[in-house]
């Protein structure tokens, strides 16, 4: 009796999961990841119109995990996550530093508060808070290390196959925090699948095989990052910070029913590196083009049959 108690306990349980997994993935009207692991390379990429010819490669490193919990209304999700983040960043020849080849070791951590709200069947909410350190953990932690990014967007649902929205969002992804409006759309239609969130990211993907398992298409991703420094060799610079704009090829591969990989490369173009200085002086370098290449595994919202 008490296995059988037991197992209905957990089926139970698994079903609210699916359940609250299905409302997140029909609210966003794409996968919602649960978690996932990323690694993104960005080699060597000459300075322009610098006659000392320097270079910039980045090597990061990602991690995140996402705890959804939907409320007694039936109508709203609460997302707790946190995420960290490393990158190598190797510069050459730049001129405020002090060898010709220099390494540093960025960190970043985060925690993610998200309210999903479905105010009926046409309107939805979304509304983000995210608390993010980011430095090279040199020496201890100030007020300097912390910035707040979050997203406010509503999106209506125009037809089963078309959703759009707007709203405002907090980030770092052109170097240093901004905030900027934003328009959110979503379309899918047999095999074509569209998800924007302009100007940060766009993404088109073609289902193959059966069950969609393999989806081949193309991305726009604008990124970037804000870190407080404290490196005694760096006695006069502050911050450092960077951005691109990624262009290029997507694959998505189903390995599980929630288990999927993800690669993806291309060029990296309006590649931008800036060191900041303690008087505010700002000591810009702009990369040239040049390609990168991606590879990730997420745990990601089952599909809605």
């Amino acid at each position: 009796m008490k296995m059988i108690l037991l197992c209905k306990i957990i089926t139970k349980q698994k079903a609210c999961v699916i359940i609250l997994l299905l409302f997140l993935n029909n609210a966003y009207s794409q996968d919602f990841k649960l978690a996932g692991i990323h690694y993104a390379y960005y080699p060597n990429a000459a300075i322009k119109n610098n006659i000392d010819k320097p270079e910039a490669s980045f090597n990061e490193f990602g991690v995140f995990i996402n705890f959804p919990k939907k409320l007694k209304n039936d109508k709203t999700a609460l997302i707790n996550g946190i995420g960290y983040g490393f990158v190598e960043a190797t510069m050459y020849n730049f001129p405020p530093l002090p060898t010709s080849e220099y390494q540093k070791k960025l960190q970043t951590f985060y925690y993610q508060l998200m309210l999903l709200h479905k105010w009926n069947e046409k309107w939805s909410l979304l509304v983000n808070l995210k608390p993010t350190i980011a430095s090279d953990f040199e020496q201890k932690l100030s007020s300097d290390d912390l910035f707040i990014q979050g997203a406010v967007i509503a999106t209506k649902t125009m037809n089963d196959k078309f959703k759009i929205g707007s709203g405002v969002v907090s980030s770092t992804r052109w170097g240093s925090p901004r905030v900027i409006p934003v328009v959110n759309m979503h379309y899918k239609y047999n095999k074509h699948n569209l998800n924007a969130l302009l100007p940060l990211n766009l993404k088109y993907t073609y289902s193959l095989l059966p069950e969609e398992k393999l989806k081949l298409g193309v991305k726009y991703a604008r990124n970037g990052a804000n870190f407080n420094i404290y490196a005694s060799d760096l006695a006069e610079i502050d911050k450092i910070n960077y951005s691109r704009a990624n262009v290029g090829v997507l694959a998505n591969y189903q390995l599980t029913k929630m288990l999927r990989l993800e690669a993806y490369g291309g060029i990296s173009t309006g590649r931008i590196c800036r060191l900041v200085d303690f008087d505010g002086n700002v000591h810009g370098f702009d990369s040239k083009t040049a390609p990168f290449f991606s590879v990730g595994i997420d745990l990601v919202s089952p599909k809605r049959k």
